[in-house]
């Protein structure tokens, strides 16, 4: 894929002050820094919905745009608006953006996805961070749990929903995340955060500082700790006991430095650490070396068993579970601590003049995640050279990336070989070309084309075009459109992977990519400076999805393993509506609200044929509602209600252990801020709090490689102490 660009402001001046002092509305280009970033906590709070409307991202295209007047679904999350939602992640941020489906799997574990199809590796979606992608090419996704980034360091959070291919290359199917942290300029001095609560303890830091007339540095850490959930009903399939298992640690540490150069030249130097772990629970089938004989031992006690009157039913379970001793395929409670380390360094060239600019990235990173299944690890060097320029007609933007990965992935814990990579150890060399331009058709009217191309060694090619426009109808009022075309490349377990369960599953070396072609139409409205209307429709059709063919089912009563095989023989449609709403009360109360209704449904399917991801996953209908009310200058009431449809089980005959539904849930989230001095922030906060306990999400066995033990979200309670120096 394309990888990002960050921290690099574009526009018709750079506007640089004293090491004191940096100005940050700026333009933004692609996945550079954001528009607003240096600014101070109560320079965020004077912003009107005028101005945040007026900040300029290049999320959608990587040419610089206000935001209500780029073509696409774009939402962005401010620093103020993570600390007044007290959010402790990214993916509880996330919650605010109409049209993103959040569902906490676990205490360390998250489904994130946008316009549906949504799983625990949602691998149609891709998350950015300063420059790197988070996506994971071994099952496609993000593992959110490695990503526990400090959140008082992000200065922004870019949000398309959407396909942004063209743009950021293959993956990006169905959207961006582009998290954007400080500046060093802008994170000078020190702060200490202390939270401490009934579900989980954090304590960080950031000092930051200069040395020289042109250069400064930050360096930032925390360490977190999770408390295990509450198990569902369902805990422990009715045969195990019951646990929950989904406590978590996690440590990093970062460090960043900024020169200017010169007035239009600039350099950033980013590296970074992160170390912990993640207890999860699942059930799998292994084969059991200590079987007896089937013919001569099982198969008699199979025929007592059908005298008797038992059914099939009762018979498959009792030849699954090892405690009768008969099992050839046994189900196995696996309560595994997944652990995770690895580092990163990026440098980054910036030069901007009134006319055109230049950046040049690259960036190493490494990680490593050892769990019951697999251990495995990765590296990417990333290099990538973008260029553009304003001209009579518009703007244009072209860019080159190039990417070297290599990954190895080898059996671990498991007794029993389930899941083998062949070939163990790949390495994948990737190029990327994108070209975008900005036409001014009429003084009312702008039409954007862009194209994006990707080579890789072992998938191919793939062209990822766009076309967007929009119309200026009234300074209060734009209308926009876009048709976009985009993929999704096969995932490694997709291609290679040879699972040795009571279910074989053999990947396609031959595998196809994944197709989407999309059209969205969009209107903003902004009558005042306080009100902000902004309503997107789109309609989707994919085609080749990732499918498994069942050529054979698992049949215990004859000691006979299921046989499955990866194919692309799956379409599907999916429409729906996103409307979101902000709108500045009275001077001390603001309110923000969102809605979201999706329609998703596959074509027909061939006959043993099932999709790898349920469209039952992703809830028809989302609302949010948040409120931020400054009491008197010393103290604040942010109030946060999010509402989530049902989601129905996926009912596939490929389970042995049938999966559950996840009911309706109201979550409540509260936060009081007491400002007891310009350093000192003490915050009471509470989540779920009209709940003792909902789940969220439900992951399909197919989509993690075994019976995932789901969990539900307790009710926290927590104090946060924010101290500035």
């Amino acid at each position: 894929m394309l990888s990002a660009f960050f921290d690099l402001g574009i526009g018709s001046k750079l506007a640089i002050f004293s090491r004191y002092k940096l100005l940050l509305i700026t333009c933004l280009l692609s996945s550079q820094v954001s528009a607003d970033e240096g600014l101070s906590l109560s320079d965020l709070k004077a912003l009107s919905i005028g101005e945040l409307s007026s900040l300029e991202v290049g999320i959608a295209s990587k040419i610089p745009s206000k935001l209500n007047e780029t073509p696409a679904a774009v939402y962005v999350i401010t620093a103020e608006d993570i600390r007044r939602s007290a959010a402790a992640n990214v993916p509880d941020a996330l919650r605010m953006v109409p049209g993103i489906n959040v569902g906490a799997v676990s205490g360390n574990t998250w489904a994130v996805n946008s316009r549906g199809f949504n799983e625990t590796f949602a691998n149609k979606f891709l998350v950015l961070l300063d420059g790197r992608s988070l996506y994971n090419s071994t099952f496609g996704g993000v593992y959110w749990d490695m990503q526990d980034i400090r959140v008082e360091d992000i200065e922004r959070i870019e949000v398309i929903r959407g396909p942004g291919s063209a743009a950021w290359g293959a993956n990006a199917m169905n959207g961006v995340i582009n998290i954007i942290t400080r500046s060093s300029y802008s994170s000078q001095s020190g702060e200490l955060t202390a939270n401490v609560g009934s579900q989980n303890k954090e304590a960080g830091f950031r000092y930051g500082g200069e040395f020289g007339d042109s250069s400064s540095y930050r360096f930032s850490g925390k360490v977190n700790l999770i408390k295990e959930n509450k198990a569902t009903s369902t805990s422990g399939l009715g045969v195990y006991p019951v646990a929950a298992n989904d406590d978590s640690k996690h440590l990093s540490l970062s460090l960043r430095t900024d020169t200017d150069l010169n007035v239009d030249e600039t350099v950033t130097f980013d590296v970074g650490l992160f170390n912990g772990y993640s207890d999860q629970r699942q059930f799998k089938s292994e084969i059991n070396p200590y079987a007896p004989d089937f013919f001569s031992v099982v198969l008699p006690q199979i025929q007592l068993m059908q005298m008797a009157g038992a059914s099939q039913q009762q018979l498959s379970g009792l030849l699954s579970i090892p405690a009768f001793g008969m099992c050839t395929f046994c189900l196995t409670d696996v309560r595994d601590r997944h652990e995770y380390s690895g580092w990163h360094v990026l440098g980054r060239w910036n030069q901007i003049s009134e006319t055109d600019w230049t950046t040049a990235q690259a960036y190493f990173d490494y990680t490593q995640r050892e769990e019951y299944m697999a251990d495995q690890s990765a590296s990417v060097l990333d290099i990538d050279l973008e260029k553009g320029w304003k001209h009579e007609r518009g703007k244009t933007a072209v860019g080159i990336g190039l990417r070297s990965s290599r990954d190895d992935i080898s059996p671990n814990l498991s007794p029993t070989p389930v899941v083998i990579f062949n070939p163990q150890n790949e390495s994948n060399n990737t190029i990327n070309l994108f070209a975008q331009n900005e036409l001014n058709v009429t003084e009312s009217f702008r039409l954007l084309s862009g194209i994006g191309y990707e080579y890789s060694s072992i998938t191919g090619s793939q062209w990822q075009p766009t076309l967007r426009g929009v119309w200026l109808a009234s300074p209060q009022t734009q209308v926009w459109g876009a048709l976009s075309y985009s993929s999704r490349t096969p995932s490694r377990i997709e291609r290679t992977v040879a699972s040795n369960s009571a279910y074989q599953a053999f990947g396609n070396s031959a595998h196809k990519s994944e197709k989407l072609s999309s059209l969205e139409l969009g209107i903003r409205y902004q009558p005042t400076e306080e009100f902000s209307l902004d309503l997107v429709g789109f309609r989707y059709w994919y085609d080749d999805l990732t499918t498994l063919k069942i050529d054979r089912l698992y049949n215990p009563l004859q000691n006979q393993s299921g046989l499955l095989s990866f194919g692309n023989e799956a379409s599907a449609d999916a429409f729906g509506a996103e409307a979101a709403i902000r709108w500045q009360v009275l001077p001390s109360w603001s309110l923000a609200a969102s809605y979201s209704w999706l329609q998703q449904s596959y074509n027909s399917l061939p006959q043993s044929v099932e999709p790898t991801v349920s469209s039952n996953k992703s809830p028809e209908h989302q609302f949010a509602l948040r409120s931020y009310w400054d009491i008197n200058p010393d103290w604040e009431l942010d109030v946060s209600l999010y509402y989530v449809s049902e989601l129905s089980s996926v009912g596939s005959p490929v389970l042995i252990i049938g999966d559950t539904g996840v009911d309706a849930y109201l979550r409540t989230d509260v936060r009081l801020g007491w400002q007891i001095s310009p350093e000192v922030e003490l915050s009471f906060i509470g989540q779920n709090l009209f709940d003792n306990a909902h789940q969220e999400f439900n992951s399909s066995p197919i989509n993690v490689g075994g019976v995932s033990e789901n969990t539900e979200i307790k009710r926290s309670l927590s104090a946060k102490l924010t101290v500035r120096f």
